[in-house]
Parts: structure tokens; C-alpha cells; sequence
């Protein structure tokens, strides 16, 4: 599928993909700390036949610029998902969030509750699972600043996506690195990101944002997730206005790129609620 590929000039100019139906209901996909606009692509790809379907960079990833301030707060991060909303003209959107985009498109559902079409909270919660804490904290540890190849990189990067398709694998390779000046391989996100000083979202927080919220919400969880427990999900869902619950089988944290059909199967339901309402 051809993507049409536009940037947000600003503060921190933002770059996004788009495909899809004129004139239908907007999806926004919000990706993940260690990800990028394409991740979605092969459910931009399902879903573009119903919905104009916009995917972003966000600030500091794949073609985005880094933030000149260090500021990765989930209020920039807001403000950047409003700053696209209105250069683009989109009164009303459905935020399709993961992990770190879960977080960031539950505190904008709950900002700006007026712009909200529906919700979609992949794998994200406001309480992490010990294991999947120090799975992630383990392996940023052990990530290199770079590597002399490709070869070496995509070595390493297999090691962490084992379960990833092989296409999303190769999408990876593309916007998680790039050729960096002095011949070697590097990654196209800004270190600062990783800064030991950056804590997660107070869990009170994002408690808060979540009861505020009020458009209809669905709730994705891998079902072999180390980072989201069921627990934790069945307890969002009930503090929630309008929510339920769906589990994608054979997939872990990595929702999307582990099982992209399912995925589908168990959102696209949903979204197409509003086609007919």
C-alpha cells in the first residue's frame, strides 16, 4: 500500500503517514517508547478500506524531530497529538494507543474529550508488570550505541522481536536504524529518551485519566503479555465510563507486529461500530 507522507512544522516538526477513505471516521495510531509510525502498517493496510487512517512519528522517533528540549513528558506528547489534530483539520478521532501511546492517548481522551471519536488501549495500563519491567529494563541495558553493520543490528533486534513477522521484522530494520556519518549503524530515536532521570507516569495519574474518560474505550491485551495482567485490565475496564476487554492469543507485549491478524480480528469490530451508528 502507497502511505502519503507529511510533516507538522512547529517546535518539534512531526512527520506522519496516511492512507485510507476521505471523508470517513479518523483513526490515530500512537506507537510505542521504542517504536514508530509504521509499526501499524500492516493494520493501516486492513483498516484503510473503512477509515482515513493517520499513523505518527512521534517526537523523537523515525522521521520526527528529537524534542531541543528533552521534553518526552506525556503532556508534550498530548500537545503534539492536538498540534496534528488541528494542522490537519480533524474536529473528531479515534486514538489507537500502544504502551507508551496507550498512555499518551488516555491522558489526551481525557483532555480533550470533545475530539474524541472512540478509544483503543493496546497493552497499556497504569501498573506494569514486574517481569515485563525488567525484561524492558534489561534489555535497554545491553543495547548498544551502535553497530558496525546491519548485519550485527539485525542480530540484536532479532534477539528482542523473536516473535515479530517477518515483514514487521523488516519495517524494523528500516525506521529503528540508520547510517549514521562515520560508516557505522545507529538508531533513529534520541538517546535522551533513555535518560535514567525519566520515570513513568505517576500510577495515581493515569488512575485519574482513565475515570475521566467517556467515549466508548477498548481495551487490548496480549495474551502472553509479561508487561499487562489481566488483573490490571479487568480493574481499568471497571473504573471506566464505557469499556471492554479483548485479548489478542499468541501475542505478547508487542501486540501488533506478534499477531497482526488477530489484532485486527479483535479491534476492527469495534471500530466499525461507528460506520453504522
Amino acid at each position: 500500500m502507497d502511505f502519503f507522507e507529511g510533516y507538522i512544522e512547529g517546535p518539534v516538526r512531526l512527520r506522519y503517514i496516511r492512507a485510507g477513505k476521505a471523508g470517513a471516521p479518523v483513526l490515530i495510531l500512537l506507537h510505542g517508547l521504542r517504536a514508530y509510525a509504521h509499526w501499524f502498517d500492516e493494520f493501516i493496510e486492513v483498516a484503510a478500506p473503512d477509515f482515513d487512517v493517520i499513523a505518527l512519528d512521534q517526537r523523537g522517533r523515525g522521521g520526527s524531530d528529537a524534542a531541543p528540549d528533552g521534553d518526552y513528558r506525556t503532556e508534550a506528547y498530548v500537545a503534539d497529538t492536538l498540534r496534528l489534530m488541528d494542522a490537519l483539520g480533524i474536529t473528531r478521532a479515534t486514538l489507537v494507543g500502544h504502551s507508551m501511546g496507550g498512555t499518551n492517548s488516555v491522558n489526551f481522551a481525557a483532555t480533550y474529550p470533545d475530539r474524541m471519536g472512540r478509544l483503543v488501549i493496546v497493552d497499556s495500563a497504569p501498573i506494569l508488570a514486574a517481569p515485563g519491567l525488567e525484561r524492558m529494563r534489561a534489555e535497554m541495558g545491553r543495547t548498544p550505541a551502535d553497530f558496525p553493520d546491519r548485519d550485527a543490528a539485525g542480530a540484536f533486534l532479532a534477539g528482542l522481536h523473536a516473535r515479530a513477522t517477518p515483514r514487521n521484522f523488516a519495517i524494523r530494520l528500516d525506521w529503528m536504524l540508520q547510517d549514521t556519518p562515520d560508516g557505522r549503524i545507529g538508531w533513529r530515536i534520541d538517546r535522551a529518551i533513555f535518560n535514567p532521570r525519566m520515570k513513568p507516569d505517576p500510577a495515581e495519574k493515569t488512575w485519574a485519566a482513565l475515570k475521566a474518560i467517556t467515549c466508548p474505550t477498548l481495551i487490548v491485551r496480549g495474551g502472553i503479555s509479561d508487561m499487562i495482567t489481566p488483573e490490571i485490565v479487568a480493574e481499568m475496564a471497571e473504573i471506566m465510563a464505557d469499556a471492554r476487554v479483548v485479548e489478542v492469543p499468541r501475542a505478547g507485549h508487542m501486540v501488533v507486529e506478534e499477531n497482526p491478524v488477530d489484532f485486527a480480528a479483535q479491534v476492527l469490530p469495534f471500530l466499525r461500530e461507528m460506520l453504522s451508528g
